[in-house]
């Protein structure tokens, strides 16, 4: 039970980072050179969930890490949207509260193990993004006749672009 080699296996873990903003995970320890996590981010506009792993190939108090991640932000509701805009009579301008996405990172950075608990990270990588921008055609009558024809198409966006993430991971049990 008081074995120096064994690690805890479960962990929070608090990031901030590119394409999810601020997230919180629980952590999964299964062995000194894997992690995977599973939790939810907020962008500032929407919350989104998330899962990933880590491979830390080295044991040390710097070691490299290569992680992967998934995570999906859900678009808000046209009835949301409705209720936030405050005067009927105006058009909404484009919004990407509208937006939802869908991400695949990929990363390699450093994991610093201040203590046998504690463990701060950074990294960098790609990310491939799917964006899609629903029509606003489904918007409350007052807003429907003044609708471009673009605004009442929906579209789908794909992108790779660069990404990175900071954070720390504290781990118990």
């Amino acid at each position: 039970m008081n074995d120096p080699e064994r690690l805890a296996p479960f962990g929070l873990m608090l990031d901030a980072g590119m394409p999810e903003g601020a997230g919180l995970s629980g952590v999964l320890r299964p062995s000194q050179h894997l992690r995977l996590h599973i939790g939810g981010a907020h962008n500032g506009l929407r919350g989104a969930l998330r899962a990933g792993l880590t491979l830390l190939p080295l044991k040390g108090k710097v070691s490299p890490s290569f992680s992967w991640e998934f995570g999906h932000a859900q678009a808000a509701s046209t009835k949301t949207l409705n209720r936030r805009l405050a005067d009927s009579t105006q058009l909404p301008a484009s919004s990407m509260e509208r937006v939802g996405y869908t991400y695949i990172s990929t990363h390699v950075g450093l994991e610093f193990n201040a203590t046998r608990r504690l463990s701060f990270f950074v990294r960098g990588g790609m990310s491939f993004m799917e964006m899609d921008v629903p029509s606003l055609q489904k918007l409350d009558e007052p807003f429907r006749d003044g609708l471009s024809p673009v605004e009442k198409q929906s579209w789908m966006m794909r992108t790779v672009q660069p990404s990175g993430k900071l954070g720390f991971m504290f781990f118990f049990g």
